[in-house]
């Protein structure tokens, strides 16, 4: 018994990892954010008396992320940022009314917004962690709406042409990633988000929408521990 306890012991010590110390630390990322499609079918599917639909989806731009933490063990943090998930748009063309006519609607959203994480990390190998984050993102959408030829907002004055829209909602925001301890108390981190279905959605008859889709980030950034 004593002879298996120590091979055990000995093979616990000999398990390679990455010591993450208690306390503070900060984190600067950047990347690119990406809107679902879901977007676009959402949009189609509620224009009424009208057919032959095209659309064209900017659904990537650039973002940015900023935060900090604050580490209890090896393997638990809790980390608030703020993220800025660019812009994205739509551009739907369309045969609209009783004789059908050209006519378009452009849609463009701004997302940001503050979050905050439980962060759940494991070492695999020297320097070298996987992590995981679910929490909650406090997010701001502006959604802005232009229309042109045979169309007409809903409960709207003919001559309206555009319309703009502010929303703030919390959203559930979940991820993966892995970091690279590359200097003393500093690393590298790669990331991937999924911010889930921001915005409120399309409905025939609806007023004050934006849309509604899932928004994925991917992050490149650089954590230092204090």
């Amino acid at each position: 018994m004593h002879f298996r306890k120590t091979i055990a012991v000995a093979a616990l010590a000999g398990l390679p990892g990455l010591t993450q110390a208690a306390g503070w630390y900060g984190q600067v990322s950047i990347g690119q954010s990406k809107t679902s499609s879901d977007l676009v079918h959402n949009r189609e599917s509620t224009l009424v008396n009208a057919s032959d639909f095209q659309t064209e989806f900017d659904a990537k731009d650039s973002a940015w992320k900023i935060g900090a933490g604050y580490r209890f063990y090896d393997f638990l943090a809790i980390e608030l940022n703020y993220a800025d998930l660019g812009r994205h748009s739509t551009f739907t063309t369309m045969l609209a009314g009783d004789a059908p006519a050209f006519a378009s609607i452009a849609i463009d959203r701004e997302i940001k917004g503050f979050g905050a994480d439980l962060v759940l990390s494991a070492p695999i190998a020297e320097r070298f962690a996987v992590y995981g984050r679910v929490g909650a993102f406090r997010s701001k959408l502006k959604a802005e709406a232009q229309l042109d030829g045979n169309i007409v907002f809903t409960n709207g004055d003919p001559s309206e042409r555009s319309r703009s829209t502010n929303q703030e909602e919390t959203v559930l925001r979940y991820g993966v990633g892995a970091s690279w301890e590359l200097w003393r108390n500093g690393s590298l981190h790669v990331e991937w988000e999924r911010y889930n279905k921001i915005g409120k959605a399309f409905a025939v008859g609806g007023s004050g929408t934006t849309g509604e889709a899932d928004t994925d980030a991917y992050w490149f950034g650089v954590t230092q521990r204090f």
